[in-house]
């Protein structure tokens, strides 16, 4: 049921229609917030492949070293970067064109570039609260934190852009 742009202030279906209106009066706005959601579901089970990753490299394959550390880091990084790929694309943007071949990879290669500030940035990160002694689990989790924030954008407008016109729904 569409209902109509405005609705009397103080009748009754105002008050009976209104939390429906505001939830419904634009679905390009709810499909946003779903992808949002979607999103934030895809990286937190990204960020939970990379806490397991790189523990695995740190605590079971003993990458002590500072060096090792940081090479289990950029290995979880890009190995969590797949797996983030790969659900965003027929998931949380299971509207954008879905390309394959030659296409698919460039799709995967502009997915690897948009995360590159994030990456950059955590790597940078990473070293410098490594070198302030903080534990490695919180220091991978503010990096994912404040690379999530980039990712978002960039993936929205850029890596799985939709095709055609936006459609306004009034």
């Amino acid at each position: 049921m569409i209902l109509p742009c405005k609705l009397a202030r103080g009748s009754l279906e105002h008050r009976l229609f209104k939390p429906y209106y505001i939830i419904h009066r634009d679905e390009r706005l709810m499909r946003y917030n779903e992808r949002i959601m979607k999103f934030l579901v895809v990286g937190c089970s990204a960020a939970l492949v990379n806490f397991l990753l790189i523990t695995i490299f740190i605590e079971l394959l003993a990458f002590k070293s500072y060096f090792l550390k940081n090479l289990a880091n950029i290995l979880a990084i890009e190995m969590s970067a797949v797996y983030n790929f790969s659900i965003s694309r027929v998931w949380t943007w299971k509207d954008a064109p879905k390309k394959q071949g030659k296409s698919l990879l460039g799709q995967f290669i502009s997915f690897n570039l948009a995360l590159l500030a994030g990456i950059v940035l955590r790597v940078i990160l990473f070293a410098v609260f490594e070198k302030w002694g903080l534990f490695y689990l919180l220091n991978v989790a503010i990096g994912i934190g404040i690379a999530a924030c980039i990712d978002f954008i960039l993936y929205d407008k850029f890596v799985f852009k939709r095709g055609g016109p936006r459609q306004r729904i009034s």
